[in-house]
């Protein structure tokens, strides 16, 4: 059984990343500082390694769809039109001709498609964080979706994990 000071700090792990919106890159140091500072304690240092895996991989995921979105919008969007479709009229007022609806329906699904991961992506953060949190709360092992494991668990870390499983499941 872990006591209730391993459970509460193995859930500080996996609630620091909520800390990037005050401290940048707080997701990474706080996982990171608990897994350094209690790596002699199994059951905390999985769930920091864990809750570090996970943010790394969203990390990387993002980093992948803004450079999708940055290629494909720049992509898009240089053929929504050029200097030769645009001139002012007598009012002064910025007039693009020659352009049906049609024409910027692709741009707008991509984008709309870019805006959906972005948003799926946020949601699925703030969600696994939160129930891993909880089920670090409650002694019991929590194994991130999506995750790659940059980090691995030592035998020690994994033995640990299963025992407390096994324990809390009977």
């Amino acid at each position: 059984m872990q006591s209730i000071n391993q459970k509460t700090i193995s859930s500080v792990a996996h609630l620091g990343a909520f800390s990037k919106y005050f401290i940048p890159l707080g997701n990474f140091l706080v996982p990171i500082f608990i897994w350094v500072l209690h790596k002699e304690k199994p059951f905390v240092s999985a769930h920091a390694k864990r809750s570090l895996n996970f943010q790394i991989s969203l990390f990387l995921y993002a980093s992948v769809l803004a450079s999708i979105a940055i290629f494909g919008l720049l992509t898009l969007g240089v053929n929504l039109g050029n200097l030769d479709q645009f001139y002012f009229s007598a009012g002064n007022d910025l007039v693009i001709s020659n352009h049906s609806p049609l024409f910027t329906m692709p741009f707008m699904i991509f984008a709309g498609v870019v805006i959906i991961l972005t948003i799926g992506l946020f949601f699925l953060e703030i969600l696994c964080v939160i129930n891993a949190a909880v089920r670090a709360c409650e002694g019991k092992a929590y194994r991130y979706p999506l995750t790659i494991n940059f980090i691995q668990l030592t035998s020690e870390e994994q033995q640990d994990l299963q025992e407390e499983n096994f324990q809390t499941s009977l």
